[in-house]
């Protein structure tokens, strides 16, 4: 029996994202796919658009068989964090034999070249980061011209710097070399459109971008009406897998299909930087004090989440750095604790708590509970027995901001203790 793990977020579950279960599953001959998925914030720092439950649910109408939940200070973390946190519970599970995902490129073998040079960071590697700074790079731009001018622009590892999958195919390649892991790194070329792609384009057959099914769909969210918008939900949705679209259209008709975004958490953020201002922000997670002191001066013009954004960018801080900043903020995530839960760098704090799994995986279920040598949570109540204080305290934190989501999105019953894992 085979396994491949796949680290995702879709959101939301699209054409692609069924192309590269069914495709990995083929082309590692693996029985079984491993999904460890964003809960209900992504690595951009900002809401999942669905709930990590719906999403869930259109994963494993899909092709996926196991659906893992990645913890909040993994999820909403940069590239590196994101990708360890991952790769610790997919290696933890000590039961997985690939780790699948799309890229660019196509081809490992000069990612886990670049990655090489980031494990071991050669001293000269380390002063052209710190050169490129003082130019006034931020750090991803410095650490790309440093690689760039290290390997001494080899076409094929110059077009990995600058390519969103590639450089987080990177980061896992990277993280399995920290974590001395034995899973063997698996990649296909990424198919449809582009990452940053908004075009939605006319052909439903079409593999669009998660970026471009979400902007259709927020901006149906904000007005439904017809002339409203040139694209309609129903245009969006048909870029999903025929079960994943139907299953939405379903929830749709019955008043239960809630479409969330950044600007849902508007009021809240505002609410929490005016309680804080006084003390400031530097213990937040990506907070420096200069970056402090400039929201507290900005705080007096407030109108939205995203617009405040905008007011706080300059070239030097990416628009993602600062959305992740903020929703930090508002989820009260702490620089000392994210130390915590990332103290051993060749094991992250880990456990694997199930959202959901496909009864025909039995044999997958019965293997990770013989091999897994981190706790499997599937019933929260009894977390508290299985992990250790690190590990208790960083599922309770992800649980907070779960019911943070619910909150904004008007549940009447806020209990993520009371919702049962999904099961198809």
């Amino acid at each position: 029996m085979k396994t491949v793990g796949i680290i995702a977020e879709f959101n939301p579950f699209h054409k692609g994202h069924e192309y590269l279960i069914r495709t990995l599953k083929k082309e590692t001959g693996s029985d079984y796919a491993v999904i460890v998925m964003s809960g209900d914030y992504t690595q951009r720092g900002a809401p999942a658009i669905l709930d990590k439950y719906t999403r869930t649910k259109m994963a494993l109408m899909c092709g996926a068989d196991l659906v893992l939940e990645l913890p909040i200070y993994y999820s909403t973390s940069s590239a590196e964090f994101f990708a360890q946190g991952a790769i610790s519970i997919l290696n933890g599970l000590n039961c997985i034999d690939f780790l699948g995902f799309g890229s660019e490129s196509g081809s490992t073998d000069y990612m886990k070249k670049v990655a090489g040079i980031l494990v071991n960071e050669p001293k000269e590697f380390s002063v052209l980061i710190k050169k490129n700074i003082k130019k006034g790079m931020n750090y991803p731009a410095a650490r790309s011209a440093a690689l760039s001018d290290h390997l001494g622009k080899e076409s094929d590892t110059f077009s990995l710097l600058t390519n969103p999958n590639d450089i987080l195919g990177i980061e896992y390649i990277k993280a399995l070399i920290l974590q001395h892991s034995t899973i063997e790194p698996y990649t296909i070329k990424r198919v449809g459109a582009g990452y940053d792609d908004v075009n939605l384009g006319s052909d439903s057959e079409y593999y669009a971008s998660a970026k471009a099914i979400r902007a259709v769909l927020e901006n149906v969210k904000c007005d439904k009406s017809a002339t409203a918008v040139s694209l309609s939900q129903e245009d969006a949705l048909s870029r999903l897998p025929l079960a994943a679209c139907e299953y939405l259209l379903e929830l749709d008709k019955s008043g239960k299909l809630t479409y969330t975004s950044l600007d849902d958490f508007s009021e809240l953020l505002h609410y929490k930087l005016l309680l804080g201002k006084n003390e400031g922000f530097s213990d937040y997670l990506d907070v420096t004090e200069d970056f402090s002191d400039k929201i507290i001066g900005n705080l007096n013009s407030f109108s939205s989440f995203s617009d405040f954004i905008m007011k706080l960018k300059s070239k030097d801080i990416t628009y993602t750095r600062i959305s992740r900043s903020l929703l930090h903020i508002l989820l009260g995530m702490t620089t000392k604790n994210l130390e915590l839960y990332t103290a051993d760098r060749s094991a992250f704090s880990a456990y694997a708590r199930i959202l959901g799994f496909n009864k025909n995986a039995s044999p997958l279920m019965k293997k990770i509970k013989e091999c897994s040598c981190i706790p499997v949570i599937s019933t929260l109540s009894d977390a508290y027995k299985a992990l250790d204080k690190a590990s208790y305290m960083l599922l309770s934190e992800t649980i907070s901001a779960s019911n943070i989501y619910d909150l904004v999105q008007g549940h009447t019953s806020i209990n993520e203790y009371a919702k049962p894992p999904v099961i198809i």
